[in-house]
């Protein structure tokens, strides 16, 4: 009682309680799990689900309540988290407005996992207990993701995660992509596949983003001279991505950091710098330690103890984090260093991804999707900056999956767990399509994204020093930055 008394678990609408050092669980009011950067969006939530109530889209509409599935502390995630549940607050209320196309209002229920995810499959259960209809974001890429989503498909709920893009997290284990588990840890799930035909995920998974990268930098063109990567392998995120980085670039020279030691970064940075020419790294790492990489390396060019004449870092989509406030000010300082450092904004250091979504090029297209999305967070009052990263793109399709499924279905009856599911299926190839704001989306027979493949960006430094960087597609390796 006294765990759940500490975190004020008294707040009407919410089933809250302290574990590891932190309040978890579910809210469906202003309760915002003692995260002061997370107050704004858990208002507005509760605002609309205070709004979403039987026949408040129309005559016989039948209100249904969605879980958001997230961690809110993560590390790993850095400020991003707050941009995802802004824009699954933002598509709630795009689906809500819509009186011609809503047949079922939308409530949202948001469970907190926990820094490490900790409790990942109890909060599953709490969503399943409550009743939701399918849940959205699922975390990242970690075992206690897994762990949730075994949960919720026993009960038949299906999930729609924006951001988890690691082999294995579908339904078949991404057996087509013919992963290597054999770095990872000995009794990860995931390798056997997640969700049992109710997971689905808008983020293209790694394998695909690593072959775009591959389609840029071959051996006989633009060869790639190190793979930087993790002393440790427990991550899935970076366990299954070195193989794969491996099998289409060939036997690189792996060179290893520690992450929790930062003194090891700079030794790889220095390690990197001995050699001459242009230089290609792969970063096959979480990027919360990107910008410390890329510092130290602009550091050590910059007072000419390095023989590259030029370097190119690589990374899947998770090198996006560079375009996000962080909210640990130390992670911040070394992101904005990063940004301002003079071998970055002269070309000489530059950062090529994957990302989950890109705002500019989204913006560049003149996407009407899109732009509804900013003007949705305009509305909202919540930050435009905040769209940059992609998670808040890709959160906003997320939930725009599933109130598409929900609008499918008949006004005037319950919805259930197993039609939901049924009805996001039906999003494939030669069929309907979600018109997201990252672009229309489809899903394979094992809930992988399947409509497209992701864009390959580089990150441009600001015109102007304090403003935020933008991204140029990346086709060629000739683009010029604005």
């Amino acid at each position: 009682m006294y765990e759940r008394l500490s975190c004020h678990a008294a707040v009407f609408g919410s089933d809250i309680w302290r574990k590891d050092g932190e309040c978890v669980g579910t809210s469906t009011g202003r309760y915002a799990f003692r995260r002061p950067e997370a107050n704004a969006v858990m208002r507005k939530i509760a605002d609309q689900n205070r709004d979403a109530r039987d026949g408040s889209c129309g005559k016989n509409s039948k209100a249904v309540t969605v879980g958001a599935l997230v961690t809110l502390t993560s590390k790993d995630a850095g400020g991003r988290a707050v941009d995802q549940l802004e824009g699954i607050a933002a598509a709630q209320a795009k689906a809500n407005e819509d009186k011609a196309n809503c047949s079922h209002p939308v409530r949202v229920r948001v469970g907190q996992m926990g820094a490490s995810e900790q409790a990942a499959a109890s909060v599953a259960r709490l969503l399943a207990d409550d009743g939701v209809v399918g849940v959205v974001g699922m975390g990242l890429s970690f075992q206690q993701s897994a762990d949730a989503a075994q949960v919720l498909a026993a009960r038949h709920i299906p999930m729609v995660a924006p951001v988890i893009t690691a082999e294995g997290f579908d339904k078949n284990g991404s057996a087509d992509d013919r992963p290597d588990f054999r770095g990872c840890n000995p009794g990860a799930t995931y390798k056997n596949g997640v969700g049992q035909g109710f997971f689905y995920r808008v983020a293209y998974r790694n394998a695909v983003q690593i072959d775009r990268l591959a389609e840029f930098f071959k051996p006989n063109k633009n060869r790639v001279n190190f793979i930087m990567t993790p002393v440790t392998m427990d991550d899935p995120y970076t366990c299954t991505a070195l193989p794969l980085m491996h099998r289409r670039f060939g036997n690189v020279q792996e060179v290893r950091f520690d992450p929790s030691d930062p003194t090891t970064v700079r030794q790889s940075a220095q390690r990197i710098c001995s050699s001459p020419g242009t230089v290609n790294v792969l970063y096959a790492a979480r990027a919360r330690d990107l910008p410390t990489f890329l510092t130290k390396t602009a550091d050590l060019s910059a007072n000419g103890q390095c023989q590259f004449s030029s370097i190119t870092v690589m990374s899947t989509s998770d090198a996006a984090r560079m375009r996000s406030q962080e909210t640990d000010t130390d992670v911040e300082q070394q992101r904005n260093a990063a940004l301002n450092a003079t071998m970055f904004r002269n070309g000489k250091v530059r950062l090529v991804y994957t990302p989950l979504a890109d705002p500019d090029l989204l913006a560049r297209s003149n996407s009407p999707t899109f732009a509804g999305l900013r003007q949705k967070f305009a509305d909202l009052g919540f930050a435009a900056a905040h769209l940059d990263s992609g998670w808040a793109i890709n959160g906003y399709d997320a939930m725009l999956t599933v109130a598409t499924a929900l609008n499918s279905l008949s006004a005037g009856q319950k919805v259930t767990p197993t039609e939901v599911n049924t009805a996001i299926g039906g999003f494939s190839k030669g069929g309907q399509s979600v018109a997201g704001a990252g672009g229309n989306i489809t899903f394979d027979n094992n809930g992988n994204r399947d409509d497209s493949a992701p864009a390959v960006v580089r990150l441009c430094p600001a015109k102007t020093p304090g403003q935020a960087p933008q991204t140029v597609q990346f086709l060629s390796g000739n683009e010029k930055c604005p």
